[in-house]
């Protein structure tokens, strides 16, 4: 899909990228990483033209770049930044649909896939599609800029540190968005990012660059295992095993549970004799809270789970068994439960489980 083939770019005598020679496949997340000044942003902008090689060549999907006009190619590739950019005197609907108006699209076009991408990435139309971006919170102007660079059905998207300037959880919470859009999209991305957990959350293959040139160019699984310099070694910490867990998905160790149900007239099942607590549910299955066993039968009632705790004390199926580890070691918690979207409970993952997943 992209082919960089010994691409050079010099500002004066900064030589900023050093013939830099990658592929990206399509439906690939690639991750471009490495210390400040080393050609990671510079590399990005060069594929949609933001910045012309000196030399070298760009070529998508066989075609030299510099054969189209930088702004009819632009408009084919999602662009979303740090910043995000939106336009202040734009709704929320307006800037997402701002590519698609160029294009002369329909209006009944654009509100639709406006509305479809706010649901992508988890906001509400009818909440937010008449918001201005003053209005909205970082993590919501951050889906809000995902969107947007979507909104053309780009085959391409590039990622500039989508996700720095929020804080951690909701960094956390939009990490696991952009893997389960990932999932159902299938683009080709290039994002950049100084945070190496995140880029082996998110890389199908990541490229580690030094003073403008490759070093290594891995999934992040090699790249954690067999380091191929002792720059790189540093770089990726000696916390390697660590960083490993953020590759194992929560789904791949969930277990079924077993749980009750509070009905009107109490609570449905029983504690199985070998456990001391159960989930409980709602009758549609969203979780509530728990019970302790211990409690005497007649005086058992519901711990229930506070909503502003709930993004804490559980994880989602798109989770890390790092994300996992996480949670459960902050909450002091042995076992965390695994839910949907709507809080919808599906199972459970233990410390057993994580260790067992990831014992050398």
């Amino acid at each position: 899909m992209i082919l960089l083939d010994e691409v050079t770019k010099r500002y004066g005598d900064t030589l900023a990228v050093d013939t830099l020679s990658m592929e990206v496949t399509d439906g690939e997340v690639c991750v471009l990483i490495g210390p400040s000044g080393c050609g990671k942003t510079t590399t990005l902008r060069m594929i949609n033209r933001l910045v012309d090689p000196s030399s070298g060549r760009i070529l998508i999907k066989g075609e030299d770049t510099r054969k189209s006009r930088p702004e009819v190619l632009r408009r084919t590739i999602g662009y979303a930044i740090q910043n995000v950019g939106l336009f202040p005197h734009m709704t929320v609907e307006q800037n997402i649909g701002i590519v698609p108006s160029i294009l002369g699209w329909e209006r009944t076009r654009i509100t639709k896939r406006v509305h479809d991408l706010l649901g992508l990435v988890g906001l509400t139309p009818l909440t937010y599609a008449a918001k201005y971006p003053a209005q909205l919170s970082g993590g919501e102007a951050q889906r809000v800029g995902v969107a947007r660079a979507l909104a053309a059905d780009p085959p391409i998207l590039l990622m500039d540190e989508p996700f720095g300037a929020v804080d951690p959880l909701t960094r956390e919470r939009l990490q696991q968005q952009f893997l389960a859009i990932q999932r159902e999209l299938k683009k080709t991305v290039v994002l950049v990012t100084h945070d190496l957990d995140e880029a082996v959350r998110l890389a199908d293959r990541v490229a580690v660059m030094r003073d403008g040139k490759l070093v290594q160019y891995d999934t992040p699984e090699n790249l954690l295992a067999n380091p191929s310099s002792s720059f790189v070694r540093n770089f990726v910490g000696v916390d390697r095993a660590l960083k490993r867990m953020s590759r194992v998905p929560v789904k791949t160790l969930m277990k079924t549970t077993h749980s009750l149900r509070r009905l009107p007239s109490g609570l449905e099942g029983n504690v199985p004799p070998t456990q001391r607590f159960a989930w409980v549910t709602e009758e549609d299955g969203r979780l509530v809270g728990w019970v302790d066993a211990h409690s005497r039968e007649d005086t058992m009632s519901v711990s229930e789970i506070d909503p502003e705790e709930m993004e804490l004390i559980t994880v989602m199926e798109s989770a890390s068994a790092r994300e996992a580890l996480s949670h459960m070691l902050g909450q002091g918690i042995k076992s965390i439960p695994v839910v949907d979207a709507s809080r919808r409970l599906l199972g459970e993952v233990t410390l057993g489980d994580i260790e067992e997943a990831t014992a050398d």
